[in-house]
């Protein structure tokens, strides 16, 4: 085991899921047994779990390494997390979560399976610096933003355009959002980042576990960040000043997506809490 980087096989994962009766954040993938496995079944399963750990040396005897020990805890009740799903078409489709813990970040990283079935390990590892947000923007890798302007418009806009054109495929997008109402400088900017082919689709999420009420505090809107031949941006639906709910559209890098991702947290300061050591790890 490094000292920093640990990788847990998907047996190990469900084990360890078992043993401390928690669920891990949504995006990353455990397996479970089946309601109809038998007891026989269940044990095995758990035995070949704990075996593997054991073999990396994560449980001695009976006790689980602390570092796991507070990952595997924060991962399911993070005093901040920022979640993290790609699909690239040039690398790997992942998901990711990046956690607080102290001034340090624990990062869980899991590719996808050759088949949705199919489950991989859990990659968790801690970094110094970069905090949950800067290390999710360090996994996108390196992005650089699109040419042209943004766009802003009531999202209700959008979604009638984006009805138009499931009524009418043989339409144009301009035309599509011109008939509904999009001013036409936002209408050229949103017709040339959607009709461009992409490299890379993220969707990146912010959320936190107030323990004094042992509640999950999530926002209702996410970040999304796509990339095409062109360069990067980035999109969000978010309440506007006049009640309505309105759609954003920019050129990004990853100092801009950072910020938004900031801009996130900061929205959910008043549900954060102090972020404790739960099984005794050097911090």
């Amino acid at each position: 085991m490094g000292e920093n980087r640990i990788s847990i096989t998907p047996d190990s994962a469900a084990y360890l899921c078992e043993r401390f009766d928690i669920q891990l954040h949504p995006l990353l993938r455990v397996g479970r047994m089946p309601m109809e496995a038998g007891e026989d079944e269940r044990r095995q399963a758990g035995e070949e779990g704990r075996r593997q750990l054991k073999q990396q040396g994560l449980i001695d005897t009976d006790e689980v390494h602390p570092f796991l020990n507070d990952a595997w805890h924060l991962l399911a009740h993070p005093p901040l997390a920022v979640g993290l799903a790609v699909q690239s078409r040039t690398g790997e489709n992942f998901n990711a979560v990046l956690v607080e813990q102290s001034r340090n970040t624990i990062q869980a990283y899991q590719a996808d399976g050759e088949t949705p079935e199919e489950l991989r390990d859990i990659v968790i590892s801690r970094h110094e610096y970069g905090g949950p947000a800067g290390n999710a923007v360090n996994l996108l890798g390196g992005l650089r933003p699109a040419a042209g302007g943004s766009a802003s418009l009531p999202a209700e806009l959008l979604d009638t355009a984006s009805k138009r054109m499931a009524a009418d495929p043989s339409g144009s997008m301009p035309a599509a959002l011109a008939s509904s109402g999009v001013r036409q400088a936002d209408a050229q900017v949103l017709a040339k980042a959607f009709g461009a082919p992409r490299t890379l689709d993220g969707v990146l999420t912010v959320r936190v576990y107030d323990r004094k009420v042992r509640r999950t505090h999530k926002l209702p809107t996410n970040l999304q960040v796509f990339a095409t031949e062109d360069g990067c941006y980035l999109a969000q639906k978010k309440p506007g000043g006049d009640g309505r709910e309105w759609f954003t559209l920019a050129p990004a890098d990853g100092r801009k997506i950072a910020a938004a991702l900031e801009e996130m947290v900061g929205a959910l300061g008043g549900a954060r809490a102090p972020v404790v050591s739960l099984g005794g790890a050097s911090q």
